[in-house]
């Protein structure tokens, strides 16, 4: 009898443990992204489940309640597979009617790579706000938009092709808007990842090249300038930016970042 009704108690427990894991609520994802990141990356008002839900997308300098953070329009939804956890690995997509071009398939194995499914992310520009100095003073327009096709991660290396642009770039330091439209290339790997940025078109100028190294250190040099031949007009209303990108050289600033 004993024997019988331990049993019971273990199949009763089992049950309500199954029952927390399929009800997990979305806030526990939250919660775990908001301390990963420091405060940093948070789904605000999450809902749904731990694998099916939705959430707004905030970048924030940090988890101080006073500073500046920016959201993505539109909610962000995921799906997250409890099977295939059981057997070590992680299954998740992630999908946005306007930032994703397509749902984003992320393949992990726990304790091993990570491979990332081919898309293009758009996004406002403002959003890099959220991120801290200097954008919070730049106060960027336009849209950023990342692609790449599928990306390959383990031990701290990544291989895949990627890229990234800056379209009808604007900011609250200038009146001439758009100013510029930019592309930023790379070799596709990390680290030892080669950077090259160039204006598409526009009357400011931004050029440069650097690289990401191990850790994520960057260095990055270039030059903002007035493009040759824009309106004097335009030039003088660009100034303030210009300055504000690097030291002076003349008409031009040194770009200089990282170390």
């Amino acid at each position: 009898m004993r024997l019988r009704w331990i049993a019971y108690a273990m199949v009763a427990l089992t049950a309500a443990v199954a029952t927390v894991a399929i009800l997990a609520p979305a806030q526990w994802l939250a919660a775990l992204v908001h301390r990963t990141t420091g405060g940093r990356i948070q789904l605000a008002e999450a809902r749904g489940t731990l694998w099916n839900g939705q959430a707004t997308l905030v970048l924030a300098p940090g988890a101080d309640a006073g500073t500046l953070r920016a959201s993505l329009p539109e909610t962000l939804s995921w799906r997250l597979s409890p099977w295939a956890l059981l057997v070590g690995n992680l299954d998740l997509t992630l999908a946005h009617p306007s930032a994703l071009s397509q749902p984003l398939a992320v393949h992990a194995r726990l304790g091993g790579g990570v491979q990332v499914g081919p898309a293009t992310l758009r996004l406002p520009a403002s959003l890099l706000i959220g991120l801290g100095a200097p954008w919070n003073t730049v106060r960027p327009g336009g849209v950023l938009s990342i692609t790449w096709d599928r990306l390959s991660i383990e031990a701290g290396r990544m291989q895949g092709n990627w890229s990234a642009e800056w379209q009808f770039a604007s900011s609250n330091l200038t009146p001439v808007s758009p100013f510029g439209h930019y592309r930023l290339q790379t070799n596709g790997v990390f680290p030892g990842t080669q950077l090259n940025l160039v204006t598409v078109s526009g009357p400011l100028e931004l050029t440069g090249s650097g690289t990401i190294a191990e850790g994520g250190r960057l260095r990055f040099q270039g030059v903002a300038r007035a493009a040759p031949g824009v309106d004097p007009a335009i030039k003088t209303q660009l100034t303030g930016l210009i300055s504000l990108l690097g030291r002076r050289d003349g008409e031009s600033a040194i770009l200089n970042f990282g170390s």
